[in-house]
């Protein structure tokens, strides 16, 4: 393992990549992540590993032993995207945190990229274009499923103000109000971790930058590159703006009534249009798919519909 003796971590980079049970997955991530540098920055990655069963010591152990960048193997048994990422922020030495998932490829000057944004336009939270690589490219589908998996911002470099995924995204720590835990448990199995983190610090005066260099790629697996997992995943993100105006108490009721109103609304859109798209065998049926999808999560939003997508 390399290690970066006497230096300051005033400004230094942590990078955490979360990974449970995926190792060809972790394999590619750390690879892509070795030879990224931050402006002189120093870096560190930091692999939390949410096996109870601690799976990726071995690999992440060895791999350390001759790489360029400092490792630290972080296990975290306890079960939940929000718990390793919370485990890894607790070990973490940088001002500047970075988010690479386990099914990412980092490209040439993606961490750099992210940190010249970051400090440019002095932005909490940073975040990169992240393309899908579709496992079956003969896949009819593929033109309508790739979208919902890549991350990319329909904006030139700067200012932007809707919050993307938390992979392929920086953190200036420095400038963000960060709540404890960072990443709420609750959201461990249905997901929706990132988008909470995101809207209490945009609600908190949080900047959002876009990167449009800072690129990376979303390795989409075989098993989640289907109209019934994307339906899963569609759900639980209607469900979001709904939830968090119930979030808010009495004083959300209004924007509840909002939320499952368009929702409603969409419903009567977008569901014929799936029906008879499907019917006619035309592959562009899974847009309106997502789409009803996201319409049914406005309306039932509540406890007893939440989708297990982790």
């Amino acid at each position: 393992m390399s290690k970066q003796n006497n230096v300051s971590w005033t400004d230094g980079v942590s990078v955490i990549v979360p990974t449970y049970k995926r190792p060809d997955g972790i394999r590619i991530a750390l690879n892509s992540l070795i030879g990224q540098s931050a402006g002189g920055r120093p870096v560190e990655i930091i692999v939390a590993d949410n096996d109870p069963l601690a799976s990726a010591k071995a690999f992440v152990t060895e791999f350390a032993k001759t790489a360029s960048t400092e490792i630290i193997y972080k296990h975290v048994p306890e079960p939940g995207v929000s718990n390793a990422r919370n485990g890894a922020l607790d070990v973490a030495r940088g001002r500047f945190i970075a988010f690479l998932d386990d099914d990412m490829d980092a490209l040439p000057g993606w961490l750099e990229e992210l940190v010249k944004a970051s400090v440019k336009y002095k932005a909490a939270i940073t975040f990169g274009p992240a393309e899908a690589l579709m496992p079956n490219k003969e896949d009819p589908l593929n033109p309508y499923m790739a979208p919902f998996f890549s991350r990319i911002a329909d904006a030139p470099e700067g200012y932007i103000e809707k919050c993307l995924g938390t992979g392929g995204c920086l953190l200036d720590l420095s400038l963000c109000d960060m709540p404890s835990p960072a990443f709420d448990p609750i959201h461990n199995e249905t997901g929706g971790e990132d988008d909470a983190l995101f809207h209490h610090l945009q609600n908190h005066g949080a900047k959002v930058a876009w990167a449009i260099k800072a690129r990376s790629i979303e390795i989409v697996p075989a098993s989640r590159a289907t109209p019934a997992y994307m339906w899963k995943r569609n759900f639980a993100f209607g469900q979001g703006p709904t939830q968090e105006q119930a979030d808010k108490g009495k004083a959300g009721i209004f924007g509840i009534m909002k939320w499952m109103g368009v929702g409603a609304v969409q419903l009567c859109m977008y569901a014929p249009m799936m029906l008879a798209l499907k019917v006619m065998g035309k592959p562009k049926y899974i847009h309106y798919h997502n789409r009803t999808a996201q319409a049914l999560g406005k309306v039932f939003w509540w406890s007893s519909f939440k989708q297990k997508t982790k």
